[in-house]
């Protein structure tokens, strides 16, 4: 499933059709050096769609009620994904993922947060991804994660950002809540 998102406010709402997107969408005016990506709290779904998108879970929240929940046996999550330009007046240079994770224990296989740079065709595709397991020890509790991506210098605003989750050995479910991808010069 793939959502594609339009320029807004962030917390201001979605764009187009029935389900606009996946996250929130970034911002609006960047700064001179630096802009949002990507901002979700994961509630901004209630009202827009009915029935909710199955990726939605009130099992476990960090903050309001809903969260993004991977369940076992998926090894793909729903794809937030934008023009790289869309919400930076630039193309950034770097990026800082970050968010919540909430592992129920330890058996969650090899789960990755991934970011991916389509660059359609021009050059070789940008992908980094945030190893969950690597970085998250304590179980049955929400952790914060981050990562830093550095990008290489020819993107262009056209490439297209993707984020999502890869469950690569389907295990324990796994929720992300209050994602933020940022980007600096």
């Amino acid at each position: 499933m793939v959502f594609y998102l339009s320029r807004y406010p962030a917390r201001a709402g979605w764009a187009a059709g029935l389900l606009a997107g996946l996250l929130l969408a970034g911002c609006g005016p960047a700064p001179s050096d630096s802009c949002v990506l990507l901002q979700s709290d994961f509630e901004q779904f209630e009202g827009w769609a009915h029935p909710l998108p199955p990726f939605l879970s009130t099992e476990q929240a960090h903050s309001g009620r809903y969260s993004y929940r991977l369940v076992e046996g998926t090894d793909f999550g729903s794809k937030f994904q934008q023009p790289l330009g869309i919400s930076c007046a630039f193309v950034p240079r770097k990026l800082r993922l970050s968010g919540w994770v909430y592992l129920p224990s330890g058996r969650i296989g090899s789960t990755k947060l991934v970011v991916e740079i389509n660059c359609q065709g021009r050059r070789k595709n940008v992908w980094e991804c945030l190893e969950v397991q690597e970085v998250v020890k304590r179980y049955g509790k929400w952790e914060y994660v981050q990562k830093i991506i550095r990008l290489p210098p020819d993107l262009e605003p056209s490439d297209i950002l993707q984020l999502y989750v890869w469950h690569v050995e389907a295990g324990d479910p796994t929720w992300f809540d209050d994602l933020r991808l940022e980007g600096w010069r």
